[in-house]
């Protein structure tokens, strides 16, 4: 059983992507947008319910995840400036791995232009009512820091992708040859 976590800023393709290697895989998405949106609907964004709540729902999701065996898709928009991000990946991380799992990070990158032109694409709302349009992105970049440190934590199971010249369906079968490599 695997746990990967497609992370990277927003914008960079993670929950498009995502979309793509659950149709081609066994993997199920599991998109962070699949529970902030719910609490921040009732808690307001950025409340400290609403931080509270999507960790502990989340860890317990792929916490059952793991128990049940599934091949797991998680994607989260990591900010490396705060220390609760990495407490975060490191609980889910143990989930899988304590219950005899594997887990892979992806990284997706792009440009702050290029994911700003992505965030005018309307698509980019379905499913995901409280995601960043280009001007909230643009504004995110200066308060946070979405590029992962190097070297990064866990580099054995890990794969960085610039997004910026590439199709969904190209990521993901890049993405998939590496799982299966």
């Amino acid at each position: 059983m695997k746990l990967l976590i497609l992370f990277g800023a927003p914008a960079a393709g993670k929950f498009t992507v995502g979309k793509v290697l659950e149709e081609r895989t066994d993997f199920r998405l599991f998109h962070n947008h699949a529970i902030m949106d719910g609490v921040m609907h009732i808690f307001g964004k950025g409340s400290p319910a609403e931080d509270r709540l999507s960790r502990l729902i989340r860890e317990s999701v792929i916490t059952e995840a793991a128990d049940a065996g599934i091949d797991l898709i998680f994607t989260y928009v990591w900010n490396f400036s705060k220390d609760k991000g990495k407490r975060n990946i490191d609980a889910y991380k143990e989930a899988y791995e304590s219950r005899g799992g594997e887990v892979y990070f992806v990284e997706l990158t792009a440009p702050v232009d290029v994911r700003a032109e992505r965030a005018t694409n309307p698509d980019r709302f379905d499913g995901k009512a409280n995601t960043a349009g280009p001007e909230e992105l643009k504004n995110m970049e200066g308060s946070q820091k979405f590029v992962s440190p190097t070297p990064f934590y866990y580099l054995d199971k890990y794969l960085q992708i610039d997004t910026t010249d590439k199709t969904p369906a190209q990521i993901a079968q890049q993405i998939t040859e590496w799982l299966t490599a």
